[in-house]
């Protein structure tokens, strides 16, 4: 009983803070409060630990930009802070970059949420880093402070690539 109301206090703590930091957005490129928040807490582990147990979904997104989105950048621009950001998940616990952009650059680090059993709970995958993805975790990097920015229609974006099937149970 005990460890069910600390997963609630921590999913509720993890809402509000998801919340309150993707509503200003608008400090982007970059990182939200929020995944600033997870990475300091988190640590990330790469998506071949994703690909495990969501092979749909890791195979949708292989055959999408996002999966390449590291050679899409110059070699200055690989040095760019801003560039890095948005073209890459991030470090790892022993501080290698992970390039392109992976399942945790929207899902946060999965260090503590990987785990089967945790991925069957919800509310557990949250409180263990789980980010919520929406609009807001997309236009971190899909706005007009891009370079290269074109437009963006959520909408749209869902079809294409990443996540153009329906998400499916772990495994």
């Amino acid at each position: 009983m005990k460890r069910i109301l600390v997963v609630a206090v921590l999913t509720v703590f993890a809402a509000l803070l998801a919340t309150s930091a993707w509503a200003q957005d608008d400090k982007v490129p970059g990182k939200s409060d929020t995944l600033k928040w997870a990475e300091s807490k988190f640590h990330y582990v790469g998506d071949a630990k994703c690909k495990t147990c969501h092979k749909a979904q890791h195979e949708s997104w292989a055959a999408s930009k996002h999966a390449n989105a590291w050679a899409a950048l110059k070699p200055e621009e690989q040095k760019n802070a801003e560039c890095v950001a948005c073209h890459s998940v991030g470090k790892t616990e022993t501080d290698s970059l992970l390039v392109n952009v992976g399942c945790e650059s929207c899902h946060g680090p999965g260090s503590e949420y990987k785990a089967m059993k945790t991925m069957k709970d919800k509310a557990l995958s949250v409180a263990a880093g789980l980010l919520p993805v929406n609009e807001a975790t997309c236009v971190r990097c899909h706005n007009k402070k891009s370079p290269t920015f074109k437009g963006f229609n959520y909408a749209e974006a869902l079809k294409t690539g990443v996540h153009a099937h329906p998400a499916k149970e772990a495994k």
